[in-house]
């Protein structure tokens, strides 16, 4: 392999829809619905769907952001290439190294609720005890399958992602309708109302809602390797972003209402203690095969959800890594165009930050712990890719849409995200104030290798960081 092909990922071999698949991928809804509802439940009980559709309303008024963003540029660098351009090297490092922190940090929490949590419950709902190593092998298998397949090359990465996720949406929605048809209750409208647990449960519900979308924009750094980049100036991963959020968006508020109304809404203290929830109320209407494929998509959707933020926190590390802001070893790719070298120290990492939490706090609470860990992060770096929008504008936009598009919606999306983290973290309570810890041990070291490294940097190269651009 050539010099320059040995830094360079393989050109136009991703489509619309494949780049559709992986951020519904980067979403895993499947999961979402056996792992990260059934810990909103705790908190916004009977208010669950109230929690998925409010996250749904925020982060469509977010994914604004994403798409005119990509209007200005498409690269390996992504939310980190965007924010260079609007606000500069800085801003730039912080926000990469923040999705690095945040879908690193996701990739190993779910196999640790999966693995700690769900199948053990499930295992108990049959009768059956799992030995406590356990939830330690499943997070091999569940972090080791994703990096064989993300070093393989984005095009089997792809391919499976792409089926994958769509099937996943077509089970929940319907599965979901044929739920809601038989166990719609006297008063429909219950479940979206704040009454029971108040602005702070449909908040802390809002913590595992919220992150339920954290895939939303891990396509971005396929910029490089997809279709029609170039000839629709970005605007295809932005339509990407659009078409995935929707989909997604209607397969969880659905599935969080089905779930709701099927367990019973006056119960919900006990769906949120059940270790498999959503597999009981799938058995009540849709029987044993319906329980069945239930568990096999959610045990494919963790992995596709690994396979999914792998690929798109490796190629933000490579693209740092290519502007020689980090070590170039990470700028390197493999005989499959895949960034190797990043995709191995990020699982790695993964790794090891899934087995510390879940010894460290248990299962349950270590999930808990990295959930809000990874919203903290991902609320970071969308406010820098917020303010990065209010500096970027074209020719084209009329003075209404610039001040509605580029200032209005991005100031509604950050004072949002912001509002739902005050209220869910303060007064700091055990074990989430951990949460505040861990991203304060990523940010602060970020923020001052990022002035420090910034300073060597030209004028003209603070704004192309990311793009490949010498």
């Amino acid at each position: 392999m050539s010099e320059a092909s040995a830094s360079a990922l393989q050109k136009d071999v991703v489509g619309f829809w494949g780049l559709v698949g992986q951020s519904i991928s980067g979403m895993a809804p499947t999961c979402d619905v056996v792992a990260f509802m059934t810990a909103g439940a705790a908190f916004a009980l009977v208010a669950m769907p109230l929690s998925y559709l409010a996250a749904f309303i925020l982060m469509f008024i977010e994914v604004n952001t994403i798409y005119h963003l990509t209007k200005h540029r498409a690269s390996a660098g992504g939310y980190y290439s965007f924010v260079s351009a609007g606000l500069g090297a800085p801003a730039a490092m912080v926000t990469g190294f923040m999705v690095i922190f945040y879908q690193t940090l996701s990739v190993g929490a779910i196999p640790v609720y999966v693995g700690g949590v769900f199948l053990p419950g499930l295992a108990r709902g049959l009768g059956i005890d799992l030995p406590s190593w356990f939830w330690i092998a499943s997070i091999l298998f569940f972090i080791g399958v994703p990096w064989l397949l993300s070093v393989a090359g984005i095009r089997p990465s792809i391919r499976t992602v792409a089926i994958t996720s769509l099937l996943e949406i077509a089970f929940l929605v319907g599965s979901s309708l044929f739920i809601i048809s038989r166990a719609l209750p006297t008063h429909p409208l219950e479940p979206f109302s704040f009454t029971d647990v108040g602005f702070k449960g449909v908040a802390m519900g809002m913590i595992f809602a919220i992150t339920s979308f954290i895939g939303i924009g891990s396509h971005t750094p396929l910029g490089e390797e997809a279709r029609g980049v170039r000839t629709q100036n970005g605007r295809v991963i932005g339509k990407a972003a659009l078409v995935s959020l929707s989909l997604v968006g209607a397969a969880l508020i659905l599935s969080a209402y089905a779930l709701t109304v099927g367990w019973g809404m006056h119960d919900m203290h006990a769906f949120s203690e059940n270790g498999a929830p959503g597999v009981v109320v799938f058995q009540r209407y849709l029987g044993f095969w319906g329980a069945v494929a239930l568990v096999i998509l959610a045990i494919n959707s963790a992995m596709a959800d690994g396979l999914a933020l792998l690929n798109g926190s490796a190629r933000v590390l490579f693209a740092i890594a290519r502007d020689r802001l980090l070590h170039t070893r990470f700028a390197l790719v493999n005989g499959q165009r895949a960034p190797q070298g990043a995709i191995n120290f990020l699982a790695a990492l993964a790794l090891g930050l899934a087995i510390l939490f879940g010894l460290v706090f248990g299962p349950s609470n270590g999930f808990n712990v990295m959930t809000t860990a990874v919203l903290i992060g991902l609320v970071t770096a969308h406010t820098l890719m917020n303010l990065a929008l209010m500096r970027l504008h074209t020719g084209s936009d009329s003075r209404v849409g610039l001040i509605f598009f580029h200032y209005f919606l991005p100031v509604v999306a950050t004072l949002l995200f912001w509002w739902v983290l005050w209220e869910s973290l303060f007064p700091l309570a055990y074990p989430l104030g951990w949460s505040l810890a861990l991203w304060l041990l990523a940010l602060v070291p970020a923020l001052g290798y990022a002035i420090f490294r910034s300073r060597r940097l030209s004028h003209s190269q603070a704004h192309e960081l990311g793009t490949g651009a010498p």
